[in-house]
């Protein structure tokens, strides 16, 4: 089933299939302050701290 085969490689690579924040942020459509701005609401879901450790690992949290 396809939603297990995401699951699964976002599971083994350690990144999100289609995630339209991490696409913007990374093509420059919006900076870090506004990634942030939009992660932290989800901060406390898995997808929120997938957002946050995006700054945390680029070094610009």
């Amino acid at each position: 089933d396809a939603s297990q085969f995401i699951a699964t490689l976002e599971h083994r690579q350690g990144l999100k299939i289609a995630c339209p924040e991490e696409i913007s942020w990374r093509n420059g459509f919006i900076d870090d302050a506004q990634l942030h701005k939009l992660a932290e609401p989800l901060a406390k879901s898995g997808y929120g701290q997938y957002l946050q450790n995006l700054l945390k690992e680029a070094g610009r949290s």
